[in-house]
C-alpha cells in the first residue's frame, strides 16, 4: 500500500469524527429541546464580588466598569474590585476617578504578575456569596446577574457562564469570530446539558466563592486560567451551568497578528490541561465530560493537524507535479488544455473524497444555522462572516492548532 492510500484513509476518518462530532450536538439538542432557562428569583438577593482584572486595557477599561455599574443589582450588594496589573499605559488613571467616587475598589499591583494573580489577589479580599470575574475589554447586559444566579439554587452548582457575543463587529475578520462565537454559544449551551462545561469565559463567568476557595484559585502558571479553573470545579465534584440569554460582549482582535497570538495561547493553554487532567479522560467517574467530552475533544484535535497535514501534502504534490509537467511543455498552456480528458477531470472533482468533505462542512452549516437560531439571530447581517468561517476559517484554525502543537513540543516559551 502506497502513502496516498493511508492518506485517504486518514482523512476519512478524520471527517467522520467532524460528523459525528455534528451529529452529537444536534441529537443533544433534539432531546434538551423544550428545556428552558431557569426563572427563579432569590428572595433574598446574595452579595456579589465582581474583578475586573486588568493590563494595558485603557481604550476600553472605562466602558467595561461603566457597564458592571449600570447592573440592575442593588448597589449595597455590589462590591466591584478592579486590579490593575502594573499596566504601562493609562489604565490607572481612567480608573481612578471610578475609585475616588467610591463605585470600586482599585488594586495596583506593584509589578505585573498575570490575569490568574489578580483574580487570586482580589478574591482574598472578596467578602460575597459569589464571585463575577470580568476581562477590561468587556460589556455586559444589564440583567445579567438576575439571569446567571438562579442556577446557585442546585448546592452543587460551582460555576455558570453566560452567552458571549462579539462587540460590533465590523471587518470580515470580526464577523468571522462573531459566527465563531455565536456557535460557541450553542455548543456551550448543550454542553452544559452534558454536565461538561470545560471553560468558564473571562467575560462574567460567576463562581461561588467557597468553590474557588476550596480548589485553591486560579492557576497562575497556566496559560488559560478559565478553562484550568473550569476542569478544576469538575475535579473537584462540582458543575458548571450556562445561559444563553444572559448576554456578555467582548471585543476580539481586529489584525491576523493579534487574532494568532491569541489562539496560539488558547490552544497551547488547552493541550496544557489535557495534560494536567489527563487523570479524567475515559474516567466515568466525571460522566460525560470524562467518558465522552475530554477524549473526544483530544481526538478531534488530532483529526484537525491529520487533516492540515493531508492538505499540505497533497496540495504541495499537486503544484509541484503540475510544475514538473509544465516544464516539459515550456509551459505551453494551450498545449496542455488540448490534453485534458474531460470525464477523467469530472471523476475526480467528484470523488468520494471530496462527497466526504462537502458532507461534513453541510452538516458544520447545519450546526452554526442552529446555533444562529438558538440565540435568537439573524443570519443575514453576517452572511459573508458565515460563508467565510465555514469555509476559509477552519483552515487557519488547522493552522494555529499545528503551531501550537509545534510550539509545545519544541518547548517554546509561554506568551500571555
Amino acid at each position: 500500500m502506497d502513502l496516498s492510500f493511508y492518506l485517504t484513509a486518514t482523512n476519512y476518518v478524520a471527517w467522520f469524527i467532524f460528523m459525528f462530532i455534528s451529529v452529537v450536538w444536534v441529537l443533544v439538542m433534539l432531546q434538551n429541546r423544550n428545556r428552558g432557562e431557569l426563572l427563579k428569583v432569590w428572595k433574598q438577593l446574595p452579595k456579589i464580588s465582581i474583578i475586573i482584572p486588568a493590563y494595558n486595557e485603557e481604550k476600553t477599561i472605562a466602558k467595561t466598569i461603566e457597564s458592571v455599574l449600570a447592573l440592575d443589582y442593588p448597589k449595597r450588594l455590589l462590591d466591584i474590585i478592579m486590579v490593575n496589573d502594573c499596566s504601562k499605559d493609562h489604565t490607572r488613571e481612567k480608573a481612578e476617578p471610578f475609585a475616588k467616587n467610591g463605585d470600586i475598589r482599585l488594586l495596583n499591583n506593584p509589578v505585573n504578575k498575570g490575569k490568574a494573580y489578580s483574580l487570586n489577589h482580589a478574591m482574598r479580599m472578596c467578602n460575597g456569596d459569589f464571585v463575577a470575574c470580568v476581562d477590561a475589554d468587556s460589556i455586559v447586559e444589564r440583567d445579567i446577574l438576575k439571569k446567571l444566579l438562579p442556577y446557585f439554587y442546585n448546592d452543587k452548582v460551582g460555576a455558570v457562564t453566560p452567552a458571549l457575543k462579539v462587540w460590533k463587529s465590523e471587518s470580515y475578520l470580526e464577523k468571522v469570530q462573531s459566527a465563531e462565537y455565536i456557535l460557541n454559544i450553542f455548543l456551550r449551551k448543550m454542553l452544559s446539558f452534558l454536565d461538561s462545561v470545560h471553560v468558564t469565559p473571562g467575560v462574567f463567568s460567576i463562581y461561588r466563592l467557597s468553590v474557588l476557595k476550596e480548589v485553591g484559585g486560579f492557576d497562575e502558571n497556566n496559560l488559560t486560567e478559565d478553562m484550568e479553573i473550569a476542569l478544576k470545579i469538575h475535579d473537584a465534584g462540582y458543575s458548571i451551568e450556562s445561559n444563553l440569554n444572559a448576554m456578555s460582549y467582548t471585543m476580539c482582535p481586529q489584525g491576523w497578528r493579534e487574532l494568532y497570538r491569541q489562539r496560539l495561547r488558547w490552544y497551547r493553554g488547552g493541550l496544557e490541561n489535557m495534560v494536567k487532567y489527563k487523570h479524567m479522560m475515559f474516567n466515568p467517574s466525571y460522566g460525560n465530560l470524562g467518558v465522552f467530552f475530554l477524549p473526544m475533544n483530544f481526538i478531534a484535535i488530532m483529526a484537525i493537524i491529520v487533516i492540515f497535514l493531508n492538505m499540505a501534502y497533497t496540495q504541495t504534490d499537486s503544484i509541484v507535479s503540475t510544475y514538473m509537467r509544465m516544464s516539459l511543455i515550456r509551459f505551453d498552456v494551450l498545449s496542455l488544455i488540448g490534453t485534458v480528458d474531460l470525464p477523467v477531470l469530472l471523476e475526480s472533482f467528484l470523488s468520494t473524497q471530496l462527497l466526504f468533505s462537502m458532507a461534513g462542512i453541510i452538516l458544520g452549516a447545519l450546526v452554526l444555522w442552529v446555533s444562529f437560531r438558538t440565540v435568537g439571530m439573524q443570519m443575514r447581517g453576517n452572511t459573508r462572516g458565515y460563508i467565510m468561517y465555514l469555509f476559509l476559517f477552519p483552515l487557519f484554525m488547522m493552522g494555529f492548532w499545528f503551531a501550537a502543537i509545534v510550539h509545545e513540543v519544541a518547548g517554546a516559551r509561554k506568551r500571555w
